[in-house]
């Protein structure tokens, strides 16, 4: 079917500070909702208005609040969904096709990540099953069209954390990697250990970064991922007044020693769960183990997204909305 996204803004993390967005989509989710769904079927007796709040109950999320953990520090919420029953009843009886017409309005945590106190991300929220696939890259760009071109035949998105010096050294290569729609970040410049920059290094260190990318691809990160994951306390302030975010991860693949590929596959199978970041780089094992990660990802009900998903809330799935046939009274 096609699909329709009707939004009222272009981002979760600009709506939030004004409204919901309607979403209205012609894709149909399937799972326990749709389920439900059926077998409610049997039952054509409730009238259009009793049978939509029935779809509420049924296939509604309600949102996740962000919060602090001990263990994981920040990790982001989630945004929930809520049915519009006026809406979805107009709709329903405007269209021809005899179907209910579902009406979505997207619903922040009242909670959000950016009220908490500037914190690492380790992880996204557990209560999604979703992953983020990172690939910080400094070097490896012969290994990068590979890997562009699995991301591209599994219709995921990744998230690229790219050093500065790499960027100067490679810009069609990175405005490649946006225009394929992935999220961009920074990895600082030349791989330094953040923790051993005085203070105006590692100033230069992220804002020179983000003037580089900016200049290739229009728009500066709000993501930086350290070098190494070596970062303390400045680097995560730094970013927070600049409205960025620290990553690290949650899988290492550890692919940068090159190993072979099943030991790659094999990592990400031990660490695939709801929520977690895993990280990779542009190597030769990489290259051959990512189309049996994404097929793993994918049999295994995964949904994908990028860090830029995670840290603005927004959900990887969304409820049906259209359901067949409209109930009859």
């Amino acid at each position: 079917m096609k699909r329709v996204l009707i939004w009222a803004a272009s981002a979760c993390a600009v709506l939030f500070g004004t409204a919901e967005f309607v979403h209205a989509t012609h894709r149909h989710a399937g799972g326990q909702a749709g389920q439900a769904h059926a077998q409610r079927q049997t039952l054509p007796t409730k009238s259009l208005t009793e049978q939509l709040q029935d779809d509420h109950r049924d296939m509604g999320v309600p949102p996740v609040d962000a919060r602090t953990d001990r263990v994981w520090h920040a990790i982001p919420g989630l945004c929930g969904w809520r049915l519009d029953v006026a809406e979805s009843e107009r709709a329903t009886r405007m269209a021809t096709d005899g179907k209910r017409h579902l009406v979505w309005r997207l619903v922040p945590p009242r909670v959000r990540l950016s009220m908490l106190p500037a914190d690492p991300i380790y992880r996204g929220p557990e209560t999604e099953k979703s992953v983020a696939l990172m690939v910080n890259v400094s070097w490896g760009e012969e290994y990068i069209p590979a890997m562009l071109s699995a991301f591209k035949r599994a219709n995921v998105k990744a998230t690229f954390f790219i050093d500065g010096k790499w960027a100067s050294a490679h810009p069609d290569l990175l405005r490649k990697i946006a225009a394929d729609g992935h999220a961009i970040g920074s990895h600082g410049s030349g791989h330094p250990d953040f923790r051993k920059l005085s203070a105006a290094a590692l100033a230069r260190q992220v804002d020179g970064t983000n003037d580089v990318i900016a200049r290739m691809i229009g728009r500066r990160p709000r993501l930086i991922a350290p070098p190494a994951g070596s970062y303390d306390d400045r680097l995560v302030n730094m970013a927070h007044e600049r409205g960025m975010y620290t990553i690290l991860w949650t899988v290492d693949t550890v692919d940068w020693r090159r190993p072979p590929a099943q030991m790659i596959v094999d990592r990400v199978k031990r660490g695939m769960a709801p929520g977690a970041l895993i990280l990779m780089h542009p190597t030769q094992s990489t290259v051959e183990a990512l189309p049996q990660i994404l097929h793993m990802l994918s049999v295994a009900g995964f949904h994908t997204k990028t860090v830029e998903d995670v840290v603005d809330e927004r959900p990887a799935m969304m409820p049906p909305s259209i359901l067949s046939p409209v109930p009859t009274v």
